[in-house]
């Protein structure tokens, strides 16, 4: 099973928040709830991608690369999503116009006019 955007988020704000509880507070979930989340990718993935002690969080080696990767993957979706949303704003499609054709224009000589 592939990481979602959304945990890849997480992690990306673990990472540079240095703390659950930092990342909790900036995704507005509880601490526990985002250490469960990193645990499980954790899991998924069969690597450590954080080395916890009780003062601080770092990276592994494998972390820093599937960081850098995320951060890669969450750029490119939110240049699709910046590219189909500015396409969706801009007119597009054909134009037509319907008007009443033109009519001509007699020129009458002044001589014909007395």
């Amino acid at each position: 099973m592939a990481s979602s955007p959304a945990e890849m988020a997480i992690f990306e704000r673990v990472a540079e928040r240095g703390s659950f509880a930092g990342a909790a507070e900036d995704v507005s979930l509880s601490p526990s709830a985002v250490a469960k989340l990193i645990t499980r990718l954790e899991q998924r993935l069969g690597v450590r991608l954080i080395s916890r002690t009780t003062r601080r969080l770092a990276l592994t080696a494998e972390g820093e690369i599937y960081l850098e990767r995320v951060r890669e993957i969450l750029g490119a979706i939110e240049a699709v999503e910046s590219e189909i949303a500015s396409a969706r704003a801009s007119p597009r499609g054909h134009l037509r116009v319907h008007a009443p054709a033109p009519r001509p224009r007699l020129r009458v000589p002044p001589s014909c006019l007395s």
